[in-house]
């Protein structure tokens, strides 16, 4: 009996030392500064911690954004509102950083993109499939970045960095289908009616095509069970 302990014990204590070995790994992250890409190194375990604090903080985030509400409708438009008043445009002179979600919403501000990138992990945290993405133009001139958002059965489309949102012209939010058509009408969420809509959505939308499902992506890989079968993806590919 003693003797089987003492295995028992022991092999606890190579898994310990060979977990701790292996946590302190060296492993590479990505920051974007300025649109050019700088590699920075640190131990596994400080990945692991930061990714696991990241995702607690956007579960806690979340909360007191949607409060009570139930509805999905509320929910996708409060973190709406939220994402468009508290996330502010990149000041001038400030540097364009590309790295975690979540330290778009510590530093306060970002550039278009960051904006959706910010509203659709949100909305997958409230368990709203929501992704982003950067349509060309008509002439494929210019691009503009975009978050599409499943409400119900019904995808639609957002602008957060410019507060706009899409309604058909029966005044109901417009699916993706209706958009395409041209069924649609700009709506802002800025009190201010004196405020116009300065962009053509247009000649955007009309390289847009129905969304049959979601994939994997950035905007709903922040939590553990997304990331880990990301990985899983990535490795088999």
């Amino acid at each position: 009996m003693k003797k089987r302990w003492i295995k028992r014990l022991f092999l606890v204590f190579v898994v310990l030392l060979g977990t701790i070995y292996v946590l302190n790994f060296k492993v590479t992250i990505r920051q974007g500064i300025d649109y050019k890409v700088h590699e920075i190194e640190m131990p596994l375990y400080l990945k692991v911690l930061d990714f696991f604090d990241r995702h607690y903080n956007y579960k806690w985030m979340v909360e007191r954004i949607i409060g009570d509400s139930r509805i999905e409708r509320e929910k996708v438009f409060k973190i709406f509102e939220w994402t468009y008043k508290t996330i502010k445009k990149n000041p001038e002179g400030y540097p364009i950083m590309d790295d975690h979600v979540w330290h778009i919403i510590v530093r306060g501000y970002g550039v278009g993109d960051q904006f959706s990138d910010v509203f659709t992990a949100l909305c997958n945290y409230a368990g709203i499939d929501a992704f982003f993405d950067s349509p060309y133009s008509e002439d494929r001139s210019s691009r503009i970045t975009l978050s599409f958002v499943k409400i119900g059965e019904v995808w639609t489309i957002f602008d957060p960095y410019r507060g706009v949102y899409f309604k058909n012209r029966e005044g109901s939010l417009a699916s993706i289908e209706e958009i395409i058509k041209g069924n649609w009408l700009a709506e802002g969420i800025d009190k201010d009616k004196n405020k116009e809509i300065d962009i053509n959505y247009a000649i955007y939308f009309k390289n847009l095509s129905p969304i049959k499902e979601m994939e994997l992506q950035r905007s709903n890989i922040q939590s553990p069970i997304n990331r880990f079968k990301y990985q899983i993806k990535k490795w088999l590919r």
